[in-house]
């Protein structure tokens, strides 16, 4: 089976290896291009915890000073790789998706003992801070890196895409739907997708691309995509 993943490279390597392991054929094209945002140094010290809910985050940090004391919170196993390798040590790692470390964070620690520091970039799914403040939890957020649509798009891509050698794409965020149905268009490739399933993170990202002609449209949670191909 030919994969087509959306993602950065940096959040999808682990995913990646995954599926090549499983004996699939995996293309994986950014749509957006990484772009870091200079913001202030961090004092770490002044903060208990880290979240981070991708790894461009990690990636995008200016310095780690003064990091071990901190309880480093992680979407998923990309991201922990990430934060291990960039010198973060007392790592908890959530199943793959927004709701899942929300709830682990939730249970795991007493609001009127913690000060969180949630570093992300310029676009989000989900408001963590919202709900973090709601339920009266001390969080500051650093915004460090954006993205941009991704112009440099492989011709052998989107030659598959035509030959209808691609058999599923993994589509994870509103945005990137958008992008994806900008790149169909403009190629004229939006009548070769018959052959091709839509693997998409939520029902508001299918209903971009669900007027195409895919030859099934699946919503999946993250870190569920393997079970989605069934």
């Amino acid at each position: 089976m030919h994969i087509l993943f959306t993602k950065s490279q940096n959040s999808s390597e682990i995913l990646v290896n995954k599926f090549i392991s499983k004996g699939h054929k995996v293309t994986n094209f950014s749509i957006f291009k990484i772009k870091p945002i200079p913001t202030i140094d961090i004092n770490f010290k002044n903060f208990s915890s880290v979240i981070f809910t991708s790894s461009n985050a990690i990636q995008n940090l200016k310095k780690n000073d003064n990091i071990n004391h901190l309880k480093c919170f992680c979407v998923g196993e990309q991201t922990a790789d990430a934060a291990k390798k960039n010198g973060f040590l007392n790592i908890q790692i959530a199943g793959g998706n927004y709701s899942e470390l929300r709830d682990l964070i939730f249970k795991a620690c007493d609001k009127t003992k913690e000060k969180f520091i949630y570093i992300r970039g310029e676009f989000i799914s989900n408001d963590l801070e919202k709900d973090f403040k709601e339920k009266g939890y001390d969080l500051e957020s650093v915004v460090n890196y954006t993205t941009e649509p991704n112009s440099n798009i492989d011709p052998k891509l989107i030659e598959d895409l035509k030959n209808k050698l691609v058999n599923v794409i993994f589509v994870y965020s509103k945005r990137a739907a958008d992008q994806l149905l900008k790149i169909i268009l403009n190629y004229k490739i939006e009548n070769d997708l018959d052959n091709c399933s839509l693997n998409c993170i939520s029902i508001n990202v299918a209903n971009t691309l669900k007027r195409l002609k895919w030859k099934k449209i699946k919503i999946f949670l993250p870190g569920e995509e393997e079970l989605s191909l069934l």
